[in-house]
């Protein structure tokens, strides 16, 4: 009785087959703010959760395609712009893989409850539909053989056979449902192979003409692929399968006389399974599975199996004309539900979608969102003047320039007539949206070539602002078309905003950009300088030069008003080219006056991140720094460049490629602002740095904060043993000045000491100082 086939919980669950028995291996957990590891050759799966892998918050899977779509998203810009739908543990496959096409996903989440299970995808149900049938053979066969024996289990076993056939066969038809795409192909032929253990596997699927249109492969890598050449053109044995319908098992290809129709460099091969993809007469392609990696030759189990998985590849292709049929119906019901027929750009429905993407996101990080309604002035008129088609033609041209003055993640929405929107997320200042409305009213100053008509347009822009000025999509609409009345009514061509506040605060914008771009040429920017102090000695051994602006319309401007903009508009490079180089003159007067102090000179993200172009043979950084050095004649060892990690993490071998050039020059490199950033030992270890400066924030209170002068103390530490040298800034006390000594902290800057000097109050503080260390 050993041979008797037993009912068991197992063997039931094979007739319902569940999503927990399909579950895909591996699924990595990752945190929504990583990226994706591009170093890897491997394409798994991600789930991503908030906080912790462990205990966080599940927020949805990413796909390899997910990736390849957005190459720069972190996990949670690939989550969040769309929904994770997701099933139980206890769903049937049959429900699983129905959400999965009406989703048109390749996988799902797996929940229980709020937790995290796994994921299901169509390659994990295959896998598992395979494994399956091989294990219906083997108990098909142990059940006929038990039926010869115990004739008394006949009925009972007969019964239980043909559930198992129905079972297996029902799920493996589930796939018909499923469009004719390579990467079905490509998952079924890689499943396939590794569960008959084969070394080399393909599917070819023949057009109507009987020529290849879909080939496939596994176990060949690109490199040899492309020696290949060519695909096996369906000659000898592989085309005996095509013509006769027929499977082929062959032990040892070399004893057949036909066995050609491989490419020249295709692999030696010695066994050979060769099945047709049929239905009803009709031969849609064959598969090839070429030697077992045990050496064994492919037996009739395994023929039986591949003739099972052909078959059901058969039911897809023959219902595939159906399905894309459908499937280009939907699409065509889908873009006209979300785009405008007449340019092409979402309409008010797609809108709010990517709306509520956009306030979700917003919410969390604490950003703000721009509406800007446009309106095109006098289009009615003009409409009138060129007729209706070409006015047409000129919404269209215009939805265009609109789109170039974007970037990737904004969306331009047209509402009807000549009504445009244009919605910007992730607004970190209310005057961006400002910049983008200038810009596309400046798009619009050239005329626009419609019909051999020469028309020019502007328009009235309206901007509200969430949340400031409402929390919901009709609100900021409605306030942006009254802000866009109110454009129309100052006389057209202009852009305003809801709140009397942000008008102001645009204007001043603009109005800091007119005048910043003259200050150099006025010689209203200047350089003061902050001494750092030597701890040991008293002395001075640094200058570190601040930029200050002293404008004769706007009075005093402070730098924390003027550098970001100057930064985003890209004036921080010409002006940050001035600073190195009147910074290196003076302190060559200091050396020739018998001072040899070093200077530091803050360098900007843009500065450093600028393209290298035909014109420049070297980094335009390295040019402005070798310009100020050879203009001053100032030693490079007396110039020190102050860096944020910021700008370290950002493009890292361009940047340690232009950072070691600086460093063989002999200037020196120091890290400003140490501690709020990134603080990664390990750019520490690559990058060639000398000074370490700890930010004024750790410092304010060190003599009251425990958690403050625990990591002064280990970054103090830590720079002893890495040899670098430590700055402490923003020194005010006494008791500060005491802690820092006692640590043994290099150098010290602060009011303790001294405020920045103007160039004509460094000589006076120097002598008095030096008398003072004497």
């Amino acid at each position: 009785m050993s041979a008797c086939f037993c009912p068991t919980a197992t063997d039931n669950r094979m007739e319902r087959l569940l999503v927990c028995d399909c579950l895909c291996d591996p699924v990595v957990r990752v945190l929504e703010e990583e990226r994706p590891d591009y170093a890897s050759g491997n394409r798994p799966l991600y789930a991503v959760f908030r906080d912790s892998t462990a205990t966080g918050a599940f927020c949805g899977l990413v796909s390899p395609q997910d990736i390849v779509q957005h190459p720069n998203w972190i996990f949670a810009d690939l989550t969040e712009h769309r929904d994770c739908p997701s099933v139980g543990p206890a769903v049937e496959v049959r429900r699983a893989m129905t959400l999965m096409n009406q989703q048109g996903l390749e996988a799902l989440a797996v929940l229980d409850g709020p937790n995290f299970v796994g994921a299901v995808s169509r390659q994990s149900i295959l896998e598992t539909l395979l494994k399956r049938e091989r294990l219906l053979l083997l108990q098909s066969r142990r059940l006929n053989r038990s039926l010869e024996t115990e004739r008394n289990l006949i009925r009972s076993w007969s019964d239980k056979l043909a559930r198992l056939h129905e079972a297996s066969r029902s799920l493996l038809t589930v796939l018909k449902h499923t469009s004719v795409q390579n990467d079905l192909f490509e998952t079924g032929i890689d499943a396939l192979t590794r569960l008959l253990e084969a070394r080399y596997g393909a599917i070819g699927i023949l057009d109507e003409a009987g020529k290849l249109s879909h080939f496939v492969y596994t176990g060949i890598n690109a490199e040899l692929a492309q020696r290949i050449g060519q695909f096996p053109q369906g000659r000898g044995l592989l085309g005996v399968v095509i013509q006769d319908n027929v499977s082929l098992r062959l032990a040892d290809l070399s004893t057949h006389a036909s066995s050609s129709g491989f490419p020249e460099h295709h692999p030696p091969m010695k066994s050979l399974l060769a099945v047709p993809i049929s239905h009803q007469g009709r031969v849609y392609g064959r598969i090839y599975l070429c030697d077992k990696e045990n050496g064994e030759p492919f037996s009739a189990n395994d023929e039986e199996l591949a003739l099972s998985f052909a078959y059901s590849l058969s039911l897809i292709l023959d219902n595939a004309r159906e399905i894309e049929e459908v499937k280009q119906a939907r699409k065509s019901l889908n873009y006209m539900a979300h785009f405008d027929a007449l340019t092409g750009l979402p309409n008010r429905t797609l809108l709010k979608d990517r709306f509520e993407q956009a306030i979700s996101h917003a919410q969390r990080s604490r950003e703000k969102v721009g509406i800007l309604f446009l309106d095109l002035d006098n289009f009615k008129v003009i409409n009138d003047t060129i007729g209706h088609t070409s006015g047409d033609g000129l919404l269209r041209a215009v939805a265009s320039r609109i789109g170039r003055c974007l970037r990737d993640g904004d969306t331009a929405a047209r509402l009807g007539g000549d009504e445009f929107i244009v919605m910007l997320p992730d607004l970190s200042e209310v005057q961006d949206a400002a910049k983008v409305a200038g810009k596309i009213l400046e798009s619009l100053h050239s005329s626009f070539d419609i019909d051999r008509h020469e028309v020019f347009v502007s328009f009235s822009i309206g901007i509200s602002v969430y949340p400031d000025d409402s929390r919901d999509m009709e609100g900021l609409l409605a306030n942006a078309d009254s802000a866009m009345y109110y454009a129309k009514k100052l006389g057209k061509n202009n852009y305003q905003f809801f709140t009397p506040e942000m008008n102001r605060t645009a204007q001043n914008y603009m109005k800091l950009e007119k005048h910043l771009r003259r200050a150099m040429e006025q010689g209203e920017l200047e350089l003061y300088y902050q001494p750092q102090i030597d701890v040991a000695s008293g002395k001075v051994i640094c200058m570190e030069a601040l930029i200050r602006w002293f404008s004769a319309e706007l009075g005093t401007v402070p730098p924390g008003d003027f550098i970001p903009f100057a930064e985003e508009s890209g004036l921080i490079v010409p002006i940050g080219a001035w600073v190195l180089k009147t910074a290196c003159i003076q302190a060559k007067l200091w050396e020739r006056a018998g001072l040899p102090l070093r200077v530091a000179v803050n360098l900007s993200s843009r500065q450093f991140h600028q393209v290298q172009t035909a014109q420049h043979a070297r980094h335009p950084l390295l040019d402005a720094v070798l310009d100020a050095l050879d203009v001053s004649g100032l030693p490079p060892a007396l110039l020190e460049l102050e860096i944020t990690e910021g700008i370290l993490m950002r493009q890292l071998d361009s940047t340690m490629e232009i950072l070691n050039i600086l460093k063989h020059l002999g200037v020196r490199i120091s890290i400003d602002d140490f501690g709020t950033g990134y603080s990664s030992l390990s750019y520490l270890k690559r990058f060639p740095i000398d000074v370490l400066k700890i930010d004024k924030s750790f410092v304010n209170d060190i003599t009251k904060d425990p958690n403050d002068k625990a990591i002064v103390s280990a970054i103090t530490v830590m720079a002893q043993q890495l040899k670098l040298e430590v700055v402490a800034e923003g020194v005010e006390s006494t008791a500060q000045m005491n802690y820092l000594r006692e640590l043994r902290c290099n150098y010290v800057q602060g009011y303790f000491f001294s405020k920045p000097l103007a160039t004509s109050q460094v000589l006076p503080f120097l002598r008095q100082r030096g008398a003072e260390t004497d």
